[in-house]
């Protein structure tokens, strides 16, 4: 049996190594040493970067679909 499919692989967390800003906000920056959220967005369209008070919206909104997602595919159980 295959093991189960990666569907997050675009989605990592980085220390920035020099100043970023946010996609989201461009009001927000990410500073040097900071974590980060970052989005791949194809092979080469490149990534895009959020800080964390973005990042915490962003993987909450993921998770409620997660879990709407799981809670469609196993109603059927």
């Amino acid at each position: 049996m295959k093991p189960p499919r990666d569907i997050l692989k675009h989605v990592s967390v980085e220390t920035a190594k020099a100043k970023r800003k946010c996609y989201r906000d461009a009001s927000h920056s990410i500073a040097k040493g900071d974590k980060c959220l970052v989005i791949a967005e194809g092979t080469f369209q490149g990534s895009k970067n959020y800080c964390v008070r973005c990042a915490i919206d962003i993987l909450d909104a993921a998770q409620q679909k997660h879990s709407g997602l799981k809670s469609a595919i196993t109603r059927q159980y």
